[in-house]
């Protein structure tokens, strides 16, 4: 693939469809120099696989990556905010990453998200209000918005009336994720978001400290406490988990609704047979992922596939191709519920597996349990779009449904 042959990957209209794009690249150059971003875009499931598992290929990029987004200066909320990014468990390789994850996963476990079941049920069913009531809904802002940060918020014990401020904080921290801010007055939202929100969580973990509770926040206190190299690690990982998991529930919840209604079929389907939504759940993950690519920093000269990738480049490693990637997956542009086998890499591979990947599905679960008591989804005829997508995240910034009772 020559420079005259450059493609775009940052138009709304790559964003509402990467997948043609994905395909080229993978069949042409699947090890691709994006020079906008001076890094490596990875389109093959076995390559993206191997970065994943390399040491050559690094997660510990806050400082490369905040800083090649212009979000780094010299003043103190620049430091600040290098200081909170840098710790995440996001931003970590091992032995860190093992000891973090293991503190966050406590309240991620089976027992834990079954527990909470009737309680997002219960949230669900209020998010559903309004489209049951008017039989039309915007899914993105009536409906998967209020069930992602409510859920985020009652696992956390957020107060109430913090909540929609909790929302705007992470759909702005997440606007540098893969894409250039783009203007200075961006930039400083950001960094006065990141430490507004660590100011809150840490006044909110001395709180719970004096009078604990079941909550998250509560959870990672008692892990962090006799614990040395966990010290001041429950501001910080709530700081992640919060930011993190709201985005990402809400686009994928937003993902499989858009994806049902343009396979009626299978709509049609996973009516009939309610044990088919396990099944709609990881093919919506696999063919309409919340996630769009995996980053790392290349920390050793390697060769990839045949392309020499120097170090200190930042590589994209597409997870949403990989989930297409034709040597994996048979048909891999067909929307089917009974695929077996649906090894998709939508929360990542091996030891940087996604911690909240079960309350994403226990969330989307949930919310298709509840949308399919209406009897007919149609989508509305007002046009929807990818405004706010970017290399991290996937989602239209809205999606207007309507539900006909006949």
């Amino acid at each position: 693939m020559s420079a005259s042959d450059s493609i775009d990957l940052t138009s709304e209209s790559f964003f509402a469809n990467p997948f043609p794009t994905f395909e080229r690249l993978r069949a042409q150059q699947p090890v691709y120099f994006f020079e906008p971003y001076q890094s490596f875009i990875l389109t093959r499931g076995a390559d993206i696989e191997a970065v994943t598992k390399s040491p050559c290929f690094s997660s510990r990029r806050a400082n490369e990556m905040l800083g090649g987004l212009g979000l780094l200066g010299e003043d103190e909320t620049s430091k600040k905010m290098l200081a909170t990014w840098s710790r995440l468990v996001f931003f970590q390789d091992p032995p860190r990453h093992a000891l973090l994850r293991q503190l966050v996963m406590k309240g991620f476990t089976p027992a834990v998200l079954e527990r909470f079941r009737p309680q997002l049920a219960s949230l669900v069913e209020r998010a559903l209000e309004k489209g049951r009531r008017q039989g039309e809904m915007d899914v993105v802002a009536d409906f998967a918005e209020p069930i992602a940060i409510n859920a985020i918020a009652e696992l956390f014990a957020l107060p109430e009336a913090d909540r929609p401020q909790f929302m705007h904080w992470s759909k702005d921290l997440l606007k540098p994720a893969g894409v250039g801010v783009g203007t200075d007055e961006a930039r400083n939202s950001v960094r006065r978001t990141s430490n507004d929100m660590v100011a809150y969580l840490t006044d909110l973990v001395e709180k719970r400290r004096a009078a604990p509770g079941e909550d998250l926040v509560s959870q990672l206190i008692a892990g962090e406490d006799g614990n040395p190299q966990l010290a001041g690690e429950a501001v910080i990982q709530s700081f992640q988990m919060i930011g993190a998991g709201f985005v990402t529930s809400t686009n994928q919840i937003t993902n499989t609704v858009l994806a049902l209604l343009k396979h009626p079929e299978q709509l049609r389907a996973l009516r009939q047979d309610p044990g088919l939504t396990r099944g709609a759940i990881e093919e919506s993950l696999r063919h309409e992922p919340a996630i769009l690519s995996i980053n790392r920093l290349c920390v050793e000269d390697t060769a990839l596939n045949g392309t020499k990738i120097p170090k200190g480049r930042f590589v994209y490693a597409m997870a949403a191709a990989a989930n297409r990637d034709p040597a994996v997956f048979p048909d891999p542009d067909r929307f089917d519920l009974t695929r077996t086998a649906n090894r998709h890499m939508t929360f990542g591979v091996g030891a940087h597996y996604c911690p909240g990947a079960s309350l994403v599905r226990l969330e989307v679960e949930e919310a298709l349990r509840a949308l399919l008591t209406l009897p007919r989804w149609e989508l509305a005829g007002r046009p929807y779009d990818y405004r706010g997508s970017n290399f991290q995240d996937r989602g239209p910034s809205s999606l207007h449904v309507r539900f006909p009772s006949a």
